[in-house]
């Protein structure tokens, strides 16, 4: 009998084990999801940048081109598996890619720069690496930098 209980129990506690598993497998997914899919909505936003037909004046709203459904499906896949302090952070990026997004459907002014514009974005999208690294990296340590990308007003910019 007490053989049959242990092996219950531990029975029980293996599959514990193996469903947290598959759950942090899937958020680490879905927010390298979020992450390939941010990006590459960024890659569309400037290629849709510089395609505006010249006989289209800025603030005239031009139709998008952007593919909506590989980031919509991300956004659903995070509102499915992840954590709410994971799904705030992409909602807080889902945001700044419609602001950033509505503005290159106007057209940007000679004033507007498209770095400084596309900032908002990338420092959601820091943010939501370090919303997702407090969930996922087992030491959770901060990150300094997120990419090796000079800064903006680095000399190497304007040489």
């Amino acid at each position: 009998m007490t053989t049959l209980i242990g092996v219950v129990a531990g029975s029980v506690i293996s599959r514990r084990t193996q469903d947290r598993h598959w759950v942090r497998d899937q958020v680490a997914a879905t927010c390298a999801r979020v992450l390939r899919e941010s990006s590459s909505v960024l890659i569309d936003l400037n290629e849709m940048e510089a395609g505006r037909p010249e006989t289209a004046p800025q603030g005239v709203i031009v139709p998008t081109t952007v593919d909506w459904r590989p980031w919509n499906e991300a956004l659903s896949m995070v509102n499915l598996v992840a954590d709410r302090d994971i799904a705030e952070a992409a909602h807080a990026l889902d945001e700044q890619i419609w602001r950033f997004h509505i503005m290159i459907k106007r057209g940007l002014t000679p004033e507007e720069d498209w770095i400084a514009l596309r900032s908002a974005v990338v420092s959601a999208q820091n943010d939501f690496i370090v919303v997702a690294r407090g969930h996922l990296s087992l030491a959770g340590d901060p990150l300094q930098r997120f990419s090796g990308r000079p800064a903006s007003d680095d000399p190497i910019w304007h040489s």
